[in-house]
């Protein structure tokens, strides 16, 4: 969950600079925060995708900005929601030599092997939706018990691409504090020329 929220330094801040029009810095701070909330989640979704190689879907359905901004509270939070996912969401292939998969783009098809070094399969999975492809594996070396091979959560990976850990050279945290500051503005510019 990332928050974007005020601080009585940036009403302060509106406030002298729209002078006499002073009552409309709520507003115009409110609608800073849900700009700022907007293009945050547009760029940390792009971001994450191109740096790990889940498709779409993925991402979409799973990052919400739920409250937005108000007049009375100008805070936002977006919140990414979901549990890790499965592999065919992933690029991969399923040779006879056992299952190749790319997680994190640009590092090439990797065997997927466990600790035993037992290799992952693909089989069809029944579920409520009908039959479905996923990347299995042994717990051991009998045949039974499988277990579904996940990655990271969406979530997860927005973590890492915001705070920067070990994914992105920058994080984007500062870029959307940047474009937080650079909204303020154009929301003072409006309010001063309308």
């Amino acid at each position: 969950m990332i928050t974007y929220e005020w601080n009585h330094d940036d009403l302060a801040y509106i406030e002298k600079k729209l002078g006499s029009m002073k009552k409309e810095a709520r507003r115009a701070l409110r609608d800073a925060v849900n700009k700022t909330a907007v293009s945050a989640r547009n760029r940390l979704r792009q971001v994450a995708q191109e740096r790990y190689t889940v498709k779409a879907g993925g991402f979409n359905s799973r990052m919400d900005i739920n409250p937005k901004a108000t007049i009375a509270s100008p805070t936002a939070v977006l919140k990414v929601k979901g549990r890790t996912l499965t592999m065919p969401r992933y690029h991969y292939t399923h040779p006879k030599s056992g299952v190749k998969a790319e997680i994190l783009s640009g590092h090439g098809l990797k065997t997927v092997v466990g600790s035993r070094d037992i290799k992952a399969f693909v089989a069809g999975v029944a579920s409520g939706k009908g039959s479905t492809s996923q990347v299995l594996q042994r717990k051991g070396p009998s045949r039974y018990p499988l277990k579904v091979l996940r990655s990271p959560s969406v979530p997860k990976q927005i973590e890492m691409v915001y705070d920067g850990k070990r994914i992105t050279s920058t994080p984007l945290k500062k870029e959307i504090e940047k474009l937080y500051r650079k909204n303020v503005e154009q929301q003072i510019e409006r309010f001063l020329n309308s």
